[in-house]
């Protein structure tokens, strides 16, 4: 008769010992969860975005609009020789147009070199990327708006100190060097050291990757950013970069001016994790360089923007939201 208790007997054991681990596990995920919540005042936002927008749904975050187009902009302060600020308002170094269209589930990133020769409504002749110092990310959205005859929904501004504290949260990025990157500049506070091959870049050397232009010009620049950004993707496929989520969060949090709500960017975000890889295009203006200027190629240009930004997909977009500074 005992002979027979014996696999009952086992079997019991076996199940509580999975619920104890279950329970273990549960508890670990809840005390995790309630520190992070706790701890992190993105965390807490974050949570508040979920509900509000039913799962950082693009539908409930832009409601009647089927695609919506973000003018990303990337700067940094000036500095002079003892790093101290001199000036607040300073030119973009990274200006990409990135069109999300939510029917076709597509995302188009269209890069804009810094130095094109464009037209500033009531400044004249200049760089795109005096438009910032000009007027800041209004005056730039409106640029690009009259010169491109593209609708700019919404604007982010991220400044490189969010940059470097991301990627050093992250635990830095894995790049290909494809050859030697030297340059220092201390107005700009920019100094990169790198040689060809595969280097782990923390957050100071990944800022110098993506900003040096003085080894080739401004084309090549969005090349390296535009693999950066690859590599960024890439780099979110190990779980372990979840854990690092909230400091992520909030690092970048404090560092952002932007006309959406933190809710939308969230939304956002969510759906291009959701975008086979496929179904994302990164191009970049086109143009030919020359001595001053970048000068872009007007046809084709405005076939390109009209191709990824102008679409059936595209009608129906509500007007920008009002500037705010994520808090």
């Amino acid at each position: 008769m005992r002979a027979k208790e014996k696999p009952a007997t086992r079997r019991s054991l076996f199940w509580r010992i999975v619920l104890f681990v279950f329970m273990l596990g549960a508890l670990s995920i809840g005390t995790l969860s309630g520190y992070f919540y706790a701890s992190s005042k993105a965390v807490r936002k974050t949570v508040s975005a979920v509900w509000q927008y039913r799962g950082l749904d693009v539908a409930q975050a832009f409601p009647g609009q089927s695609s919506v187009t973000v003018l990303l902009l990337g700067s940094d302060e000036n500095r002079d020789n003892q790093k101290r600020i001199y000036t607040k308002r300073t030119r973009s170094d990274t200006i990409m147009l990135a069109h999300f269209d939510f029917v076709n589930r597509r995302i188009s990133v269209l890069s804009i070199p810094r130095d094109t020769r464009v037209h500033v409504p009531e400044h004249g002749t200049h760089k795109i990327n005096s438009a910032m110092a000009l007027g800041g990310p209004e005056l730039t959205a409106e640029t690009i708006r009259q010169w491109l005859d593209v609708p700019v929904d919404h604007y982010v501004v991220i400044y490189y100190s969010a940059f470097r504290r991301a990627v050093d949260l992250l635990g830095g990025i894995d790049i290909y060097v494809d050859k030697p990157l030297h340059y220092d500049d201390n107005w700009g506070d920019l100094h990169v050291h790198l040689e060809p091959g595969l280097h782990h870049l923390n957050g100071e050397q990944a800022l110098g990757y993506v900003r040096i232009r003085s080894v080739d010009n401004d084309l090549g620049r969005i090349e390296r950013q535009q693999k950066f950004l690859a590599a960024v993707k890439e780099h979110f496929r190990h779980p372990s970069t979840y854990l690092k989520l909230p400091q992520l969060l909030d690092a970048v949090d404090e560092n952002l001016t932007t006309t959406l709500s933190y809710g939308q960017m969230l939304a956002l975000a969510w759906f291009a994790k959701s975008v086979p890889s496929r179904n994302i295009q990164m191009v970049t203006l086109p143009c030919r360089a020359g001595r001053s200027y970048v000068y872009a190629d007007e046809a084709e240009a405005r076939e390109l923007v009209d191709r990824l930004f102008n679409s059936s997909s595209s009608s129906n977009l509500s007007p920008p939201l009002p500037v705010s500074t994520i808090q």
